[in-house]
């Protein structure tokens, strides 16, 4: 076989492994772009937009809302596998130096947390998983803790919520959605999840733990004063 020929070959071959990987690359931008679709239906008004990695976002009103929902990509962690993060907040008054988050299963790669910009160290009271970190704005924010502390006992029941937060601009709360294919991060070191989609029943249940904790704040204040 001529040096010509060879070099044709070889050409054909890159071209084609190319042509598939870019192919490949916009397929899976697409598929992430799609994946709070269902739960746009949920909001009154809303834009949609998408960040750099395709991760699709929500800003809108829901009710007398303005509400945030986002999926975040963490791929931070050593030795786990790709992480897909529902992020959803609510901006809504609440009272104010007393803000706190609580962080489940820290790993201290949480880019994404409110926990850390905390300073005040609280003891997680009794009924929360033993593997939280909790931190608050100041010391004022262990009495509020206190007045919510049954309805977050009840959210973090759940085994696939992060992190709860509550700011004096409003509450956060960050769960799992998905976790990533292993086959496509340990051989391509690609963030690929099969079960991504949110589903608007999924968003909903959030939401109204939002403002459970919303509701128990004030309610809570009311019969104390």
């Amino acid at each position: 076989m001529s040096l010509i020929s060879t070099a044709l070959i070889v050409c054909t071959i890159t071209g084609t492994l190319g042509w598939i990987a870019v192919r490949d690359h916009r397929a899976l931008r697409a598929s992430r772009a799609a994946l709070l679709g269902q739960c746009t239906s949920l909001f009154d008004r809303h834009t949609l937009s998408h960040e750099g990695d395709s991760f699709p976002r929500i800003s809108g009103r829901i009710g007398d809302r303005n509400v945030d929902v986002r999926l975040i990509c963490d791929t931070m962690t050593m030795r786990r596998l790709p992480q897909l993060w529902l992020q959803t907040t609510v901006l809504a008054r609440m009272p104010a130096n007393a803000g706190f988050a609580i962080l489940v299963r820290p790993s201290n790669y949480e880019f994404y947390s409110l926990t850390g910009e905390f300073e005040h160290v609280i003891e997680p009271p009794a009924g929360f998983p033993s593997e939280v970190i909790i931190r608050g704005e100041t010391a004022r924010a262990s009495a509020l803790l206190a007045k919510l502390s049954g309805p977050i006992a009840d959210i973090l029941q759940d085994p696939l919520v992060k992190e709860i937060a509550v700011t004096r601009q409003g509450l956060r709360i960050i769960r799992q959605a998905d976790e990533g294919r292993r086959g496509d991060h340990l051989l391509l070191r690609q963030a690929v999840f099969d079960k991504g989609a949110v589903p608007a029943a999924a968003l909903q249940s959030v939401l109204r733990q939002i403002e459970s904790l919303h509701a128990a704040a004030f309610a809570q204040e009311s019969v104390a004063a």
